[in-house]
């Protein structure tokens, strides 16, 4: 599956972005995440040829803590974010760090199914909580 990789915002969205703040992901100064440029197939060990201290290709400094489980959250062809611009949080996170408690599976407002199994220290990879 192949997406285009110049996808434009739609302009509610756009407005929204101005509003409550940038993604997390365009704080880095994407307008989508790169995608991985090879196969992944043998080589799922990411941080073997990009760890943040070296590496063929090093990620960047912020990716330090990120285990190689969720580099396809972001840099898949077919990951949401490479298609879609993901919700910023309506809310800031101040005593409220805890996203399960609200957003699991009988919270207020439950996360999506592909969410599930996901550590909340990585929410605010992708989403934004208001100021």
């Amino acid at each position: 599956m192949s997406h285009n990789r110049s996808f434009a915002l739609p302009l509610a969205l756009l407005s929204s972005v101005v509003l409550l703040g940038a993604f997390a992901w365009q704080q880095e100064g994407w307008k989508t995440p790169p995608v991985i440029a090879h196969g992944v197939e043998g080589q799922e060990t990411c941080l073997m040829c990009h760890n943040p201290d070296g590496g063929m290709v090093p990620a960047p400094a912020t990716h330090t803590e990120r285990p190689n489980e969720i580099c396809l959250w972001c840099h898949a062809e077919d990951a949401a974010v490479q298609t879609t611009a993901p919700p910023a949080m309506p809310h800031g996170v101040e005593g409220q760090e805890d996203c399960g408690m609200c957003h699991g599976a009988e919270g207020m407002k439950p996360m999506p199914a592909d969410h599930e199994g996901r550590d909340k220290q990585y929410c605010t990879l992708c989403h934004t909580p208001a100021a």
